[in-house]
């Protein structure tokens, strides 16, 4: 079972009750008009529960298949990461604040707040 990945990704349970799962990947250039041929069996029946079978043929990008959330989300996140990382080796570098420096301790203050 370990050399089927087509029963392997079928048989992973899905988040949602609407999900596409891979079967395949076309690793040839189509061009408009081409015809494709596909044989369906129905091995697993989802009558009895009102569920359905679906073939879609899809295209991906660099950032995500049919919904290019996930990719733009990413991306975002991870450039203000990015951001707020060297806007705080920036100020590291601009005003360093001595490690260990046990002045800054809440407790090591006056009541009015100034340092001991």
């Amino acid at each position: 079972l370990s050399e089927q990945e087509d029963l392997i990704v079928w048989m992973r349970t899905a988040a949602l009750p609407t999900f596409r799962k891979l079967y395949g990947k076309i690793e040839n250039n189509l061009a408009a008009n081409d015809t494709i041929t596909v044989v369906i069996q129905n091995n697993y029946n989802t009558y009895s529960f009102g569920g359905k079978k679906k073939l879609v043929l899809s295209t991906t990008s660099w950032i995500g298949g049919k919904n290019d959330f996930l990719g733009i989300a990413y991306l975002t996140v991870g450039g203000l990461c990015l951001f707020i990382a060297l806007s705080f080796i920036i100020v590291y570098i601009v005003k360093p604040r001595p490690l260990g420096d046990p002045s800054f301790l809440s407790w090591n203050r006056n009541p009015a707040g100034h340092f001991n």
